[in-house]
């Protein structure tokens, strides 16, 4: 079986806000923010319903704001982000550190800005939550080489289960069930098709072979 869908980042406009440049590939017409770019974008899969992919020149932040009932991940891919707000204030996120902030009733405020001298890239994942629990909470997963880590989904009673590959070449993951694939850096092959970095893709029960070191976000619905 072929490819299923494929959406490369570069076909879609350019969004963002804050001085933020963005790449908005899920923006679920649901639950998606109600500002900035949706042409072209997917509704996204289970619960997973906005993923962006960001970049933070020096200085520039989310600026502070509130969320409530949704989960939001952010993953640093290259550079450094210094967290703000009423979860875990002060704390920096390194280069592959995957943050969790789950707003729950109670919310949260955060600000996410580049304190830096080298432009921060991040993704953002917003997840609703199956299971509301009553408190605010934060958690920071680490994208280790060789693994597949799972950073949402089954430690939340959710059954949109969000991982983040991370593979040496010639390394392979096999999916077990339809999933929504992007590629974040490297490059990897489907049967005899390279996918590159900014490529958003959807397979099922097909050899993911990496071309080189290589990371890639997985969601799917468990």
């Amino acid at each position: 079986m072929s490819i299923l869908r494929k959406l490369d980042r570069n076909t879609i406009e350019t969004g963002g806000f804050h001085g933020i440049v963005q790449k908005r590939l899920i923006v679920n017409s649901k639950y998606g923010p109600r500002f900035g770019v949706k042409q072209g974008t997917w509704e996204g899969v289970g619960n997973l319903v906005y993923l962006a992919d960001s970049w933070f020149a020096e200085g520039v932040g989310t600026g502070l704001h509130t969320h409530q009932f949704i989960d939001v991940l952010t993953f640093v891919v290259e550079g450094r982000l210094d967290h703000e707000g009423s979860l875990e204030h002060g704390i920096s996120l390194e280069s592959l550190d995957f943050q969790v902030q789950k707003s729950g009733k109670e919310g949260f405020k955060h600000n996410e800005i580049n304190k830096g001298t080298e432009t921060t890239r991040m993704l953002q994942l917003w997840v609703i939550p199956e299971r509301i629990e009553n408190n605010a909470s934060f958690r920071v997963h680490k994208a280790e080489k060789g693994k597949i880590t799972n950073v949402y989904g089954i430690q939340d009673g959710n059954r949109t289960q969000i991982e983040v590959g991370h593979l040496s070449e010639e390394e392979t993951y096999i999916p077990k069930v339809t999933s929504l694939i992007y590629v974040v850096k490297g490059k990897i092959a489907i049967e005899n098709e390279i996918i590159k970095e900014g490529t958003l893709i959807e397979i099922k029960n097909q050899t993911i072979r990496s071309k080189e070191d290589s990371i890639f976000i997985i969601a799917y619905i468990k």
